[in-house]
């Protein structure tokens, strides 16, 4: 039986893992912190509990599917709750004759239209059709790309694929295809605001992306009870059952090579002991620029530093977890702010990196849905704002942040916020360096850009050592929970081929 490590308990390894136990494999994951699950941990105080990164369950049909896989079902472990209305957005200027600064849109698709079609007449009929072709595009990339490992560029040209680019619109961006639709600004961003968990810019980002569209409409935005971290955890006891061994609080510091392949890793545990344990093969789920740049030596790295440089990483970005003594219900359980300068944001992000004056933002307040995250008449709210890596991430930036967004909440919705704050906490770049290796302090791993996208992306095996392998957001099929999950899953079976 066959020996794997699995570097690193995201939601690419935890899915590699359980794949490769399921299918014979002897599989030992060892994770650096002390929780699994990579940036979805929680945070607790007071009674209150806080998502500390991913808030959005989208796709819930292939959570489902992953279980299923396993020989489970996902009941057996959490429930999940339809969010509705999806989100609302506040915007910088009234709309409509009642003059208020937000919107709310439906979970039901009929009532999405209609709050479209109040906006910009005739727009109602052509989010019906803009939604069939983005639910095309889903259906095609679901069944030809998503699952696919590209050994060659042939693999991505493949006669059965060719017929169906053109549909795809690779060439052209997601930000004209949405352009083609609607013309009211406050249409256009809430159709664009996918790509933020796409690492990109809706001018940079291929239309084929707009299939995120269907997700948001069609599929609809879910809450697992009990978060993110229930989720791990809940993959994490599918990989037990199956034989998996997790080793909390042991970081991989090296992997020792004989000729073209790791022979065993170098562990140090947070207790300060060291051993070195032998595997037959490796998946890395751990940030796939530490794992070239520190823990192999500099002639077996794939990645060179120049090309690190040219790569567009997804954004970081600046949480803030904060506890309130009262009900904020003013705002929904997720909640954008749309309310500043749209493409100067995404220019700072992605074009020339800096703090900016009036940022974009986002709330989530799980307990809106799930009342287990505050204590009764108590409110729990994580503010996140999308920001380039690599910025310096100093406690007086964080500090003017934080003031300037509870300066436009409470302005926007008339209502105080900073009497009724009980505490903070926050977390940046520094702590996505510190605690999961992050390059650069990013978020959500590497872009999704055209030349980031299926063969061009960063491949799932090393060239240079033949018994490594890669899952996670940097490689396929793209970023967030949902991808990082089905990542393992093509990762594991591009072991399984031995290719």
């Amino acid at each position: 039986m066959k020996r794997v490590l699995v570097v690193g308990a995201g939601f690419g390894g935890i899915s590699a893992a359980a794949f490769l136990a399921r299918d014979g494999y002897d599989v030992t994951v060892l994770e650096k912190n002390s929780w699994v699950g990579g940036r979805a941990r929680e945070f607790s105080r007071e009674g209150f509990r806080f998502d500390m990164g991913p808030s959005w369950y989208w796709m819930p049909q292939e959570h489902d599917r992953w279980f299923r896989e396993m020989g489970r079902s996902r009941e057996e472990f959490y429930e999940i709750h339809r969010v509705d209305p999806s989100y609302r957005v506040y915007f910088d200027s009234p709309l409509g004759e009642e003059g208020e600064y937000y919107l709310d849109l439906p979970a039901d698709p009929q009532g999405a239209r209609d709050v479209f079609e109040r906006l910009e007449p005739g727009s109602g009929g052509r989010l019906s059709r803009y939604l069939e072709d983005c639910a095309a595009k889903y259906r095609l990339a679901m069944d030809s790309f998503v699952f696919r490992n590209y050994y060659s560029i042939a693999d991505f040209l493949h006669p059965r694929v060719i017929p169906h680019l053109p549909r795809l619109n690779l060439f052209q961006s997601y930000g004209s295809r949405v352009r083609r639709q609607v013309r009211h600004g406050a249409l256009q961003k809430i159709l664009e605001f996918p790509v933020v968990f796409l690492g990109s810019r809706a001018g940079k980002t291929p239309a084929v992306y707009t299939l995120m569209n269907h997700v948001d409409f069609s599929l609809g935005t879910w809450y697992p009870q009990g978060g993110f971290s229930a989720v791990a955890r809940a993959m994490q006891q599918v990989c037990e059952d199956l034989g998996v061994r997790f080793r909390l609080g042991h970081e991989v510091t090296e992997l020792s090579l004989e000729g073209r392949r790791v022979r065993a890793a170098s562990v140090r545990t947070q207790a300060g002991e060291t051993y070195q344990e032998e595997f037959d093969l490796v998946v890395a789920n751990a940030d796939y620029h530490h794992v070239e740049q520190q823990l192999l030596p500099p002639e077996y790295r794939s990645v060179s530093p120049g090309r690190w440089d040219r790569l567009s990483l997804a954004p970081a970005v600046v949480n803030y977890y904060l506890a309130f003594d009262r009900p904020l219900e003013e705002f929904q359980h997720h909640t954008f702010f749309f309310d500043a300068p749209w493409e100067e944001h995404f220019h700072a992000v992605y074009e020339k990196p800096r703090w900016i004056k009036k940022p974009l933002f986002y709330l989530h307040l799980p307990s809106r849905t799930d009342k287990t995250c505050a204590p009764p008449g108590k409110e729990a709210l994580f503010l996140l704002i999308p920001v380039a890596a690599g910025l310096e991430d100093t406690p007086e930036q964080r500090r003017i942040y934080l003031e300037h967004a509870l300066d436009r909440m409470e302005e926007k919705t008339g209502r105080p916020l900073r009497k009724h704050l009980m505490f903070q906490e926050s977390m940046s770049l520094k702590e996505f360096s510190a605690d999961y290796h992050a390059f650069k302090g990013n978020a959500f791993g590497l872009g999704q850009t055209l030349f980031q996208t299926a063969w061009f992306r960063l491949k799932n095996r090393s060239k240079k050592v033949s018994n490594l392998y890669y899952a996670g957001q940097y490689t396929l099929p793209g970023t967030g929970t949902t991808m990082s999950m089905i990542s393992g899953e093509v990762t594991a079976a591009r072991v399984q081929a031995g290719r």
